[in-house]
């Protein structure tokens, strides 16, 4: 499933009228789309209050509204205009009035009480400034009224291109996004906004659709296709060998927990390079003492023979290491995972990943703002762009971790929204850089790298489930395999 800006739902528009596809088939399809989301979701509503705007959002709630009453309900719909300002709209309305009457808006404060549903069809995905004093009053009375709210498309007020909102907005219960999901609809804080979401196929080609967007919101099907396989000959060598080079006295449970998740992951074999071990180690990690006082380079060299198909590093890694990453990362050409402690932005780091050219890096949004000399809030107002400018000066695969994290190869974009703020603790970055060290010993790096980040926010939720927030890093650990044999399943289901 792709993510869409206002523009290219706007190209798409084009794209199917230029195809010979009339607009007025699209708005009614999606009218009628809503109508039928309100019923399944809403069934024991009796009165709904639905809210046009001028534009084709409301347009779509006219054609709601026609069908609503059509099917019995109460329905009132009040507007902003009783001239729509396209004439799709105008037909919506004209097609509504021979079934019902249109009120002004001034009749909200009375017509609340009554509602058991209130359809918000007042601005679409085409705004791009925030609301004026009138109707942030009328946003205001909504959401301060406690009736549940269904947006169409897009809450009112959001931007579907911004993260962060632009001003005062709808809270949805819930949106039925038409054609396709909108960017502000997985990224918090706007995400909020929406509450539940669904997409509605409002008749707009696949084919066009495919075509405006490079940003790919991952699922089971993505992670079913490109999950890490194991065929009938396969032996600890051929599904992968993984090296792990991290831990310092303070965080011992850093490495461990990252060699656990490469053999959670699926890895045949997982060596650990580190100062020391914790007690307690799993008896299947391989431990080769590392002394970073005493060439620690010719020793990893020596380790890596015949063990390092894939190699990570970082994971509780302390400063000690630093003088050494420049030089450690251009060591080997093998798939290289580098977090926390190996995220140490200088001159020779930079040349030194984009020379690799193997790398994948997993910073948070304030490791992010380090190696993109900026602030934390700038990362996090702008992801995908964040995102996209680490990938251009490291030529790393990045991964910019968060509550929906952002995946960045090249021009291709992934975006996971699963997890759970239970993962808001200590480790759960050290499990996925393992995980991604274990998923990148074969198959399409970037790809592989998506597939991870994906299945390690499922085990989160799946860990969260038992432990709500109490959840630990190693909670996680268990639910990988089942998160796994899940996609398994998925692919073998739509095979």
């Amino acid at each position: 499933m792709k993510l869409y800006s206002a523009q290219n739902m706007q190209e798409a528009d084009k794209a199917v009228i230029s195809s010979g596809i009339p607009s007025q088939l699209l708005m009614e399809i999606a009218g009628q789309k809503v109508a039928d989301y309100a019923l399944e979701h809403w069934q024991a509503a009796k009165s709904f209050l639905i809210l046009c705007g001028k534009g084709n959002n409301g347009g779509d709630g006219y054609v709601a509204a026609r069908y609503l009453t059509l099917r019995d309900k109460k329905v009132t719909v009040l507007e902003l205009s009783s001239e729509p300002a396209t004439e799709d709209a105008k037909v919506a309305r004209a097609a509504f009035q021979a079934v019902g009457e249109c009120f002004a808006m001034e009749r909200l404060e009375a017509a609340l009480p009554d509602a058991h549903l209130i359809i918000d069809g007042l601005f679409g995905s085409g705004l791009n400034r925030p609301l004026e004093a009138d109707l942030k009053n009328i946003v205001t009375a909504l959401n301060d009224s406690g009736k549940e709210i269904l947006s169409i498309d897009i809450p009112s007020g959001l931007s579907a291109d911004k993260v962060v909102p632009i001003g005062p907005h709808v809270n949805a219960r819930r949106t039925l996004q038409l054609a396709g999901p909108k960017l502000a609809s997985v990224f918090y804080p706007a995400r909020a906004a929406f509450g539940l979401w669904d997409v509605a196929d409002i008749g707009i080609p696949q084919s066009i659709l495919q075509d405006k967007s490079n940003i790919n919101l991952l699922n089971d099907e993505f992670a079913a296709r490109n999950a890490p396989h194991r065929d009938a000959l396969a032996h600890k060598y051929s599904v992968g060998t993984v090296l792990v080079i991290a831990g310092s006295s303070r965080y011992l449970g850093a490495a461990e927990m990252a060699c656990r998740a490469a053999y959670r992951g699926g890895a045949g074999l997982v060596t650990l390079a580190a100062e020391s071990r914790l007690p307690g180690s799993w008896p299947e990690i391989i431990f080769e003492p590392l002394n970073w006082l005493e060439e620690p380079l010719k020793a990893i060299s020596t380790i890596a023979e015949n063990r390092a198909q894939t190699r990570v590093i970082g994971p509780g890694l302390d400063s000690v290491a630093e003088p050494f990453l420049a030089d450690l990362i251009r060591q080997s050409k093998a798939p290289t995972v580098l977090d926390a402690g190996a995220l140490a932005p200088s001159r020779e780091w930079f040349r030194a990943v984009k020379e690799q050219g193997n790398c994948v890096i997993t910073p948070h949004a304030g490791e992010a703002a380090k190696l993109l000399d900026t602030r934390s809030e700038a990362v996090l107002h702008n992801p995908l762009e964040s995102a996209r400018q680490l990938t251009e000066v490291t030529g790393a695969t990045t991964v910019l971790k968060g509550a929906t994290s952002v995946i960045t190869h090249g021009d291709e974009v992934w975006v996971s929204t699963r997890g759970h703020p239970g993962m808001a603790t200590g480790g759960t970055g050290d499990v996925l850089a393992g995980l991604i060290g274990s998923f990148v010993t074969g198959g399409e790096l970037a790809k592989r790298v998506a597939v991870a980040v994906y299945i390690h926010g499922r085990a989160g939720e799946a860990a969260a489930q038992l432990y709500g927030n109490g959840l630990v890093a190693t909670d996680l650990l268990e639910q990988i395999p089942q998160m796994l044999k899940s996609c398994l399943r998925h692919e073998n289901t739509a095979g």
